[in-house]
């Protein structure tokens, strides 16, 4: 029997993380060949079957099913966005409750943790949410955490930032419940790899912004973040980028205000650091991890970068 999931649309839902989500359950219907997954639009909202949300975008999404059926459902996704804050259904509260307490899976999408937080399930707990909404959930609700990743699991409770994020989330969903081998499969269908982490995107908007202001300053930081272990010379960096040295270093002087090699070395220091802050490697080990070719090298330069040494660093921090 296929897993049903229910999608409960609260006026003003993020179309675009509505959206991801209904598509990563598509694909794995898809890749794996069987129907794995059923899943419906429904909302508290809506008296019945057929019947339109509206979205943040203003772009309006039919029900496919009754706000009853969908409560029957193995897996339960709260779809709200704009308005969460004030939004307010004590039965639909009670029912998330009801949902949680039988051991059915619970998801917030977006804004989603405003009606979970409601409904008690969050209140031992942690959640994610939308960045921007962040200070006002920190108001009305000073006892649940909010965590800084793009999602957060709790028991079978999860919460997701939305956006781009509620995919990560759904592979993650996938993936706990028909296997690592069939996400991966799943992932490629979105381009992706692997299921990202907090740290992965935030070095994908890191490059992002680089882009913003110039695509050779993008495309060289992100080439230098590939290569930490084993870095290029500058010339060959530039090279395999399409430009020149020259026109690299006029590029970093202009946003950065720094060189290519000092930034190259900066780098690949911030990535020591965090070695030394996470892991017990050896300092010989992170030197040849961050592509120094020697520990005294790695050691003078960390020296001259933060002013103590890396066994000083490691013990302090």
């Amino acid at each position: 029997m296929p897993r049903t999931v229910s999608f409960f649309l609260i006026p003003g839902f993020a179309l675009t993380s509505f959206s991801l989500a209904t598509e990563a359950l598509t694909a794995t219907n898809r890749v794996s060949g069987e129907s794995l997954y059923h899943y419906l639009a429904c909302s508290p909202e809506a008296t019945e079957s057929g019947q339109p949300v509206l979205s943040s975008s203003q772009y309006q999404v039919l029900t496919t099913a009754t706000y009853e059926a969908g409560l029957d459902a193995d897996v339960l996704i709260v779809c709200s966005y704009e308005g969460a804050a004030s939004y307010r259904n004590s039965s639909f509260e009670r029912a998330l409750a009801r949902a949680v307490s039988q051991g059915k899976t619970v998801v917030g999408i977006s804004c989603g943790a405003f009606l979970l937080a409601r409904a008690g399930v969050l209140s031992q707990g942690a959640c994610t949410l939308v960045p921007d909404y962040r200070p006002v959930f920190a108001e009305l609700f000073p006892g649940i955490q909010i965590h800084d990743s793009i999602f957060t699991v709790q028991d079978t409770v999860m919460t997701s930032a939305g956006g781009t994020s509620t995919l990560d989330m759904m592979l993650s969903l996938v993936g706990q419940e028909q296997g690592a081998d069939l996400v991966r499969l799943v992932a490629r269908q979105f381009m992706q790899d692997r299921v990202r982490t907090q740290e992965q995107i935030d070095l994908t908007q890191r490059h992002l912004g680089f882009r913003i202001k110039s695509l050779v300053l993008g495309n060289a930081v992100e080439l230098m973040d590939k290569t930490i272990e084993d870095p290029l010379a500058i010339a060959e960096l530039a090279q395999r980028i399409g430009t020149t040295p020259r026109n690299l270093a006029a590029v970093f002087k202009k946003h950065l205000n720094v060189t290519p090699g000092r930034y190259y070395l900066q780098l690949r220091l911030r990535v020591a650091k965090e070695l030394l802050n996470q892991t017990d490697l050896s300092l010989s080990n992170i030197a040849l991890a961050c592509g120094f070719k020697t520990q005294s090298h790695f050691s003078r330069s960390f020296r001259m970068a933060y002013g103590v040494s890396a066994s000083q660093w490691r013990r302090e921090h």
